[in-house]
């Protein structure tokens, strides 16, 4: 980071920026990777629901609310990784925390399709594509209002979506604040990276494996041969590699020129530099998914608004630590120390107020 006086008072607000201790026993990226699906339990929770039109094709997207907001309740905005959603474990324990310990509203913003959805249009998610996650920050102002803070946390796919919103948005960010996670800075050489022998086997297959299962559900969109974003299932299906399926999916869809445009495109890297909005990065040098190298050091250091948490050890979306890891994650705890910063250094003060007038509607404006 920079070292500003604003950077400064974040870091001496942020105990858990100067030390993560991994459980002692994981000794490797592919085991914490591994054990952070596998060890915690899934905690129950339950959501209210809408659904969103985000675009002119009758294209929407759900929205989980952990509770309805209360008036001036600061926001936290939660992206999912590849094929999640509200149902995943590490979604669940970021809204346990955020909302026991500084009581914010959780919402999650699920990707086209994801989180037991359907897809209402022949256009599936899409790791370039901001517009959805502007659509959603546009809703969650519009009800809570100019001077409630929202601050947003995306998890792998979602934070690098998060990203490149970010340095889109520029000065015109409506955020507080954002914290991503275990982001592909740089998609090329994430995918070149899955598709060394170990890691083929170890995660491709069984990502490529969630994607196809993602379009069979949703396949009687793009089954017409009269429509126009026609594919062929039949190669689609055959897919081996994240980068088979994107060749066979997301680029006819998106209308890329091949798949390394695409990856040009969703990489975020090239966006750092302009985000204006505070904002942390959290990642480990031992993520087997998506390589730290992807992370441009210099576009940090020139910007002053980004902190870059790099930690030795932690794996991708996982960070466990103590020695019997079954609660909250150490992302968990760095994402709550950063927003309760922020918060304090906005000098925002907000007390719920236990009366139903103060809670707000969380349905969709009319135009």
């Amino acid at each position: 980071m920079q070292s500003t006086e604003e950077n400064k008072f974040l870091l001496n607000q942020c105990p858990s920026f100067i030390e993560y201790r991994p459980t002692p026993w994981i000794f490797n990226g592919h085991l914490m990777t591994i054990f952070g699906v596998l060890f915690r339990q899934l905690p129950q929770i339950s959501f209210e629901r809408i659904f969103l039109t985000v675009d002119n094709t009758g294209g929407t997207i759900a929205l989980d609310w952990h509770t309805r907001p209360y008036y001036r309740q600061p926001i936290l905005l939660i992206l999912h990784g590849l094929t999640g959603g509200s149902h995943d474990e590490y979604v669940r324990w970021m809204i346990l925390l955020a909302s026991s310990k500084l009581d914010l509203c959780c919402v999650v913003a699920h990707a086209r399709g994801c989180g037991q959805s359907k897809l209402t249009s022949p256009k599936s998610f899409c790791a370039a594509n901001t517009n959805d996650l502007r659509a959603s920050v546009k809703y969650i102002r519009s009800i809570v209002g100019e001077e409630t803070p929202i601050f947003a946390v995306g998890y792998s796919l979602g934070a690098g979506i998060l990203t490149k919103f970010l340095g889109e948005e520029n000065n015109q960010c409506s955020l507080q604040g954002a914290i991503v996670c275990c982001a592909s800075f740089d998609m090329h050489l994430s995918t070149n990276n899955l598709e060394q022998w170990f890691h083929i086997r170890m995660y491709n297959r069984r990502l490529t494996s969630n994607l196809i299962r993602y379009l069979r559900q949703h396949e009687e969109h793009f089954s017409n041969p009269n429509s126009n974003l026609y594919l062929n299932l039949n190669h689609a299906y055959q897919s081996k590699t994240v980068r088979d399926f994107d060749t066979h999916v997301v680029v006819p869809i998106y209308g890329y020129r091949d798949v390394e445009h695409y990856y040009t495109e969703a990489s975020p890297n090239k966006w750092l530099k302009y985000i204006r909005i505070p904002t942390l990065i959290l990642n480990a040098i031992d993520d087997p998914i998506c390589p730290i190298d992807g992370l441009p050091n210099d576009d940090i250091l020139q910007n002053s608004y980004i902190i870059a948490i790099k930690t030795l050890e932690g794996g991708h979306v996982s960070y466990l630590q103590g020695w019997w890891p079954k609660s909250y994650s150490y992302d968990n705890i760095v994402v709550v120390d950063y927003i309760k910063a922020r918060l304090k250094q906005m000098n925002y003060q907000w007390k719920k107020q236990f009366d139903q007038r103060s809670i707000i509607d969380i349905s969709i404006p009319k135009e």
